[in-house]
């Protein structure tokens, strides 16, 4: 097996953070409707009339808890349940895994992006709509609508707050391409994406657009499935530069769904197909692959389980096909069947008005789920990468004038800036020694070594 050795320093930030209010509501399927505020979800009236989003769908409160508008990535509906201003026609997927994901701009009150992918890899692609919270007597209007961003995607967004600055990172992926693109949504708007290629191609029948992605609560790991691929993936996500690296891919005995992680991002669950493991707990705490795929544990064998969601209460909500019931699992951090999974918790419909979670539960980014007083890992500095089986040392690092990069095999470098531009690229067809960043302006950049289909970043600082 081929090996990557990282030199690195950590820092551990940790985060003391109260409940996360911004997803006290959710608004979904069927006339679905749940309120966290309290601590434990509550059945609450339903939505707008005629709301009915058949899978993807993503809702915003404010950092009190009190809703400001949701989406089937189609319509917006404000807090008085009822079509925001403007807000008719967005170009979301009516069967998108994950049709729509309302992320806040930082730094810029009362504004919003809603993200937005199609179905089947149609030609709307992945786009974006912006709200601004100020207008319409603070009801809220949309005021930029479909910018697009890329032709054709699978049917899947996640977003995560950047625990080293104010922002957050946004990630879509390409169909027929092993392509992710990761955007920065800070103060000054969306930046230019960072593309990273790992991983099996999202390509062929249409039904491997399926499947949801999410980051874990800290954005260090991705995880996605493969609809019809019958694959799911396990990445780990640099926060400081946007590149995904380390891709570990697991078989299934059947078509895969939904993926979510435990708030501590020991455990994964992933939905699938198979009638005898239909919800699955895998411990991903060991970071190792054969590790990761002898802990695979089946908790369920009800048919039909579809989107995952963790939830600001700590547990993982499990929907099942227009089912008025919804499954929890109560306690996701612990492995094996102690996380006590219960298929009929959540009864969507005392009434029997006919009220049913359809295929999906709402999105939200995963930062609003960090626990209290968590740490995580922060990656500050790389100085030796290895690439296969050979070094690749950079030095002096940081530098004031240029860095000497030692390459002993034949190797594809790329620098950025801290904005994601590529502003460098090198082609080392044989071992040899090159200088870099004599002209560069003070800063931070970020190195990408690639051969053989394996890629790893490390960051430079220029004095």
């Amino acid at each position: 097996m081929k090996k990557f050795t990282f030199l690195f320093s950590i820092l551990f930030f940790s985060f003391f953070l109260s409940a996360q209010k911004q997803s006290d509501k959710w608004y979904f399927g069927n006339g679905g409707a749940l309120d966290f505020s309290t601590g434990t979800p509550s059945v609450i009236a339903s939505g707008m009339a005629g709301y009915a989003p058949s899978e993807g769908c993503s809702v915003i409160s404010d950092a009190t808890g009190n809703l400001l508008f949701y989406t089937d990535g189609i319509t917006v509906v404000n807090k008085t349940h009822t079509q925001m201003a403007n807000g008719n026609g967005l170009m979301g997927g009516i069967s998108s895994t994950q049709a729509a994901l309302i992320v806040p701009q930082p730094a810029a009150n009362g504004i919003y992006y809603i993200f937005t992918t199609d179905d089947f890899g149609g030609v709307n692609g992945f786009r974006y709509s912006i709200v601004d919270m100020n207008l319409a007597s603070g009801n809220g209007s949309v005021t930029v609508k479909n910018a697009s961003l890329i032709g054709t995607v699978s049917e899947k967004i996640t977003a995560v707050k950047d625990p080293n600055s104010n922002r957050f990172w946004v990630l879509a992926h390409e169909f027929n391409s092993a392509s992710f693109y990761a955007y920065s949504l800070s103060s000054t708007g969306l930046s230019a994406p960072v593309i990273s290629n790992i991983g099996a191609v999202h390509g062929g029948t249409l039904q491997n657009t399926y499947g949801q992605m999410k980051f874990n609560p800290c954005g260090n790991k991705v995880a996605l499935t493969i609809g019809y691929t019958d694959l799911w993936e396990y990445f780990n996500f640099n926060t400081n530069t946007g590149f995904l690296s380390n891709v570990m891919s697991f078989p299934m005995s059947a078509h895969v769904y939904g993926i979510e992680f435990s708030p501590d991002a020991s455990k994964l669950y992933v939905s699938t197909y198979d009638p005898f493991k239909t919800l699955v707990q895998y411990d991903v705490s060991s970071n190792v692959l054969s590790t990761i795929a002898v802990s695979q544990l089946s908790l369920s064998t009800t048919t039909d389980i579809y989107g995952l969601q963790l939830a600001n209460d700590g547990k993982v909500y499990v929907c099942k096909s227009f089912s008025q019931f919804v499954g929890v699992v109560n306690s996701p951090n612990v492995a094996g069947a102690a996380c006590n999974y219960q298929d009929f918790q959540i009864d969507l419909d005392p009434s029997f008005m006919g009220i049913t979670a359809a295929l999906g539960l709402p999105g939200f980014p995963q930062s609003y789920f960090m626990p209290s007083s968590f740490t995580c890992p922060v990656v500050l500095g790389v100085n030796e990468i290895k690439v296969l089986d050979k070094p690749i040392v950079i030095y002096p690092n940081p530098s004031a004038d240029d860095f000497n990069v030692i390459i002993e095999e034949q190797t594809t470098l790329k620098v950025y800036n801290y904005t994601g531009q590529q502003i460098e690229l090198i082609n080392v067809m044989k071992p040899r020694t090159i200088s870099i960043g004599e002209n560069y302006p003070a800063g931070i950049y970020f190195v990408k070594a690639e051969n053989k289909g394996r890629t790893t970043t490390t960051k430079i600082i220029k004095k």
